[in-house]
């Protein structure tokens, strides 16, 4: 049995969607050199083309339709087979799914279908990829062909590109749609949004038993096959769970977040993150932009992988490409010892919600990976909270909702909810339980105001637990860009903008009743609505009168609090454009008694990027300096900080780096905390404190 997938940790593919001769010839492929950019590359696994977006084999096909490139002269899998057999390196065969331009063009009936009846072909910057649908012939065609190359050339594992179900209206998606929901699929955009549950569980549904489809057929020829599928973070749980490991690209801002999110929505699945944006072949960002983008990765317990177009039209290499990537993962070989056998500290909790996906959606992307990297709200928001516990420099993870008990969240020090817009009664009694025994909660203004069929309820879900009532959505001023600013009630001290302004909300809030809750701050009005008669100055009106609708709402529950916020503050955080965000969170913190077993503490928190694990008798911290990506490449020495933890907890006996020089540290102890001060740090640094 292959079981490669589990400890390979430096992935490469060659990415050369290549349309036939004479575009591209591939008159010139030479084996050996391929071989020769794997070793330079450093490589320990290889996603190797078996099928490409034009539709073309690397492989002589016997099912009916099929086309090899026509540049080929050999079985290029088996060539390519025979070096990985050779070196020891993972086989990882490359199939796509959806994009597959010679069948589309060869059998249109196969083609996935708008509402008029015209193909849905992607409309990128450069490519106009056709999309194929496998409610058609489609589906045994790809089927046939993914017997063939797990029969004759038995890879480690199976990657499906591209696989998720778009939204199809030829004959038979409009006949099954009918046929499971009891009406028909709808057309129109306004049909769309309003039906749009009903249609992403269809969809869904489309791609879960195609993949059932793919692994019983492929299993019965080789039972150990490992099978994943690209963006598998950004697919519901219940398919998540089909996955022998989750392979996806970071969608989340950037590769820190992005992996961090594979991490936790991949609990047990070995979870590997590839970014394509981490190299520009041609125009080549300097090596430690690489070292960069793919410590990100590792740094957050993700296996590493990357892809780019390295090869020529000929078939040769830039082997550029595979100089710079060897001294990366060389690099990342240095320090692999403290990436192993290790979990995140927890403190900070952020949900996560696959029901919440469907709801308050402006638009419905019909194609299905476009709907993946165009997020939607909610995870907007979750990326905001991991923004705001970033800069704070605590431990956080991301948690599934439905792996959440009420034991389960006993280990976090609060729990944010960032527009978890579906609350099951399943979460809330969790939630409610955790409270109750002293737990803390920060809410924003949609958490638990809608039912499972994503229809907006009277009331919250959590209201209860908010000690408030939600009366309504409050969009007067959304033309206002800021429908309304924060000022604080008498006697209620903060710090930041807070102090000595008030800072503005986004385009809407919530107007709520306080019923238990104690009202910590109070929205203000702006001074006019902006229309084409009337308006302020250039910008979004000034306040106007401060009003008795709270904003910000604590509420004790058992031994625990509760805080809501009428505002949308996790996405405000994850837009950018709303500043000092942070320092309200931070009072939040303050005000909940937050005490994390283990921070950093530093005064230039958006300049570097700390992680949290521990491991028996260990925590260990891994910080990046984000200097690199923001000075292209360009590094100075930047103070580390300190790091603090909890001697109650983690009593502390020795404190080290690591990486990249061994060097002891000096602990320092403070009112039950020791206190460790880091080296000044260029790239990185990883410290055991024991």
């Amino acid at each position: 049995m292959s079981n490669k997938y589990k400890s390979s940790y430096r992935c490469y593919l060659i990415d050369h969607h290549s349309p036939m001769p004479p575009v591209v010839p591939l008159n010139r492929h030479d084996p050996g050199e391929y071989r020769k950019f794997f070793e330079e590359a450093h490589i320990d696994s290889l996603m190797v083309y078996c099928k490409d977006h034009w539709g073309n084999t690397y492989y002589p096909s016997n099912v009916a339709g099929a086309q090899m490139h026509g540049g080929l002269t050999c079985d290029w899998i088996a060539e390519i087979k025979n070096i990985l057999v050779k070196d020891g390196i993972e086989f990882v065969a490359y199939y796509c799914i959806e994009y597959d331009e010679g069948a589309a063009r060869q059998y249109p009936q196969w083609r996935v279908r708008k509402a008029d009846g015209s193909p849905l072909i992607r409309n990128d910057t450069f490519a106009r990829w056709s999309l194929c649908c496998y409610q058609t012939g489609y589906r045994e065609y790809c089927l046939q062909q993914l017997k063939e190359i797990v029969a004759n050339y038995t890879p480690d594992a199976l990657f499906l590109d591209i696989f998720g179900s778009s939204l199809c209206y030829c004959e038979n998606c409009c006949s099954k749609f009918t046929s499971e929901f009891g009406y028909n699929l709808p057309v129109t955009s306004e049909g769309i949004l309003i039906h749009k549950t009903d249609l992403l569980a269809f969809l869904d549904g489309n791609a879960s038993e195609f993949l059932d489809m793919i692994r019983e057929t492929l299993h019965a020829i080789d039972p150990t096959l490992a099978i994943t599928i690209n963006f598998s973070c950004h697919y519901p749980a219940y398919i998540r769970s089909k996955l022998d490991y989750q392979f996806s690209e970071p969608l989340l801002k950037d590769n820190w977040f992005s992996a961090a999110y594979a991490r936790d929505t991949a609990q047990g699945q070995y979870p590997i993150l590839a970014p394509g944006e981490a190299s520009q072949v041609y125009n080549y960002s300097p090596v430690n932009q690489y070292l960069f983008d793919l410590s990100c990765i590792a740094a957050q317990g993700c296996r590493v992988g990357m892809y780019s177009g390295s090869q020529h039209i000929d078939g040769t290499l830039d082997f550029e490409e595979a100089r710079r990537l060897g001294t990366v993962y060389r690099e990342l070989e240095r320090f692999h010892i403290w990436l192993t056998d290790r979990k995140p500290v927890k403190c900070i909790g952020i949900v996560q919600s696959d029901a919440s996906a469907g709801v308050n959606l402006d638009q419905f992307n019909p194609d299905a990976i476009l709907r993946a990297k165009l997020h939607n709200p909610h995870i907007n928001a979750i990326l905001g909270a991991m923004q705001l516990c970033e800069k704070a420099k605590l431990p956080w993870q991301i948690l599934p909702d439905t792996c959440i008990t009420a034991a389960s969240l006993k280990a976090y020090e609060i729990v944010l909810l960032p527009e978890v817009y579906i609350i099951n009664d399943s979460l809330r009694l969790a939630l409610e339980e955790y409270v109750r025994m002293g737990g803390r909660i920060i809410s924003s203004v949609n958490s638990g105001r809608y039912g499972s069929d994503a229809k907006p309820l009277a009331n919250f879900s959590i209201s209860n637990l908010l000690g408030t009532d939600f009366i309504k959505l409050n969009e007067e001023y959304r033309q206002n860009q800021w429908s309304a600013y924060l000022t604080p009630l008498e006697g209620e001290a903060f710090d930041g903008l807070l102090s000595c302004t008030t800072p503005p909300v986004s385009e809407y809030f919530a107007q709520v009743q306080a019923d238990n809750a104690e009202q910590l701050l109070q929205f203000v009005l702006p001074c006019v609505q902006c229309s084409d008669l009337q308006w302020v100055n250039w910008w979004s009106p000034p306040p106007g009168d401060v009003t008795s609708m709270p904003a910000l709402l604590q509420n004790r529950f058992g031994k625990g609090t509760a805080f809501y916020c009428a505002f949308d503050l996790f996405t405000m955080a994850g837009t950018g454009r709303y500043n000092d965000l942070d320092m309200l969170f931070g009072n939040l913190l303050k005000r909940s008694g937050v005490n994390p077993l283990v921070c950093n503490e530093t005064s230039t928190p958006t300049m570097l990027r700390t992680a949290f694990f521990e491991r028996e008798n260990q925590l260990i911290i891994h910080q990046i300096s984000l200097l690199p990506h923001i000075c292209h490449g360009e590094s100075a020495l930047i103070s580390g900080g300190i790091v603090s933890v909890d001697e109650w907890r983690f009593p502390v006996k020795r404190a080290r780096a690591v990486y990249p020089v061994e060097q002891e540290l000096t602990v320092h102890r403070c009112d039950g905390r020791a206190k460790i001060t880091l080296p000044a740090n260029e790239l990185q640094q990883i410290i055991c404190i024991e």
